[in-house]
């Protein structure tokens, strides 16, 4: 059985060989929140704020319990031999899902980078062979299709962020083992899909110098090293910079804050209805980064809360041994 999260969250039947899709954005949600905390036990709080959020039902616990018996029937449906020995089982207050790392694809997508990044330099067509097949396990955006609180949030954004790692180091393979002809348009691409990574602008133009095509090569250079122009004057809003400076000193005030998730506020797309080119974009850009911050930082406060329990937990058992 695989677990799948390079994508929509999917279960993957080994021995029928076919991809098992979760029912409905709850489980997606549930079964998302697992995988990332895959062999350690989620607390059943953490669960609810995760499927609902602040708006939790008054019986929410009964609801997680009725989401997780439905999943773990779908688990030992998959596995008959397991019936006594299920992958979820209740433990420490919260709920755990059991198996080996390699179930998981994104833990086979970080050890084919891993291993591909080694051979760049030594055999550069092998390592871009190697990282296209890590990438071919991409079925769509991490952990998509379904409702995803901080726990869920976080890992996708990490997992986004390896596959534009991955991407540019399979570009950079396949520079080296001069597939430049090849790769022109799928640069192009992704250019026009991450505009703010210089990474493959930079490899895009090299790929143009050695296309015979420097003139292009040399636009695109440009639109690297040209900083973005901050209009001044009263079409700059100086509301908006104070807006956004705003919202960058909010965020370490909610990393600081305890209790409840705080998520701070954020100036939207309507504040800057006035934005212009490079500006706007770079605007909006920074809200989803902020965004993704705060999720980052509920998800920071969970693994730190857990790893104390574990601390308190052993200190408990070696006080105990030692009486």
């Amino acid at each position: 059985m695989q677990f799948r999260v390079l994508g929509p969250p999917a279960i993957y039947d080994d021995v029928k060989q076919r991809s098992v899709q979760l029912t409905g954005p709850k489980q997606r949600a549930l079964f998302g929140a697992l995988v990332v905390r895959l062999g350690s036990p989620v607390p059943t709080e953490e669960l609810i704020y995760e499927l609902w959020g602040s708006s939790a039902p008054d019986k929410a616990g009964n609801a997680l319990q009725a989401h997780v018996s439905r999943l773990r029937q779908q688990l030992i449906e998959l596995e008959p031999s397991r019936a006594n020995t299920p992958r979820l089982v209740a433990r420490a207050s919260g709920y755990v899902l059991q198996a080996r790392p390699d179930a998981l694809d994104s833990v086979q997508f970080r050890l084919q980078v891993a291993r591909a990044k080694r051979m760049v330099e030594s055999d550069p067509q092998a390592a871009a062979l190697m990282l296209r097949k890590a990438l071919g396990l991409w079925r769509g955006r991490a952990l998509d299709g379904g409702s995803r609180g901080p726990l869920c949030s976080a890992a996708a954004a990490r997992l986004e962020e390896e596959r534009l790692v991955a991407l540019g180091y399979m570009c950079e393979a396949a520079l080296r083992a001069g597939q430049h002809q090849q790769l022109v348009h799928h640069l192009e691409e992704l250019v026009a899909a991450h505009p703010y990574h210089p990474r493959f602008k930079e490899q895009l133009a090299v790929a143009l110098e050695r296309c015979g095509r420097p003139g292009e090569a040399r636009v695109v250079r440009e639109s690297v090293q040209r900083p973005s122009a901050a209009p001044a004057g009263p079409t700059g809003r100086p509301g908006n910079v104070r807006m956004l400076r705003e919202a960058g000193r909010a965020w370490p005030e909610a990393v600081r804050a305890g209790g409840a998730p705080v998520t701070p506020q954020v100036p939207g797309p309507e504040d800057f209805a006035d934005g212009v080119g490079s500006q706007g974009h770079e605007i909006a850009r920074l809200r989803v980064r902020v965004e993704e911050l705060t999720q980052v930082q509920h998800a920071l406060r969970s693994e730190m809360e857990r790893l104390a329990a574990l601390v308190e937990e052993r200190s408990l058992t070696r006080r105990k041994d030692s009486a």
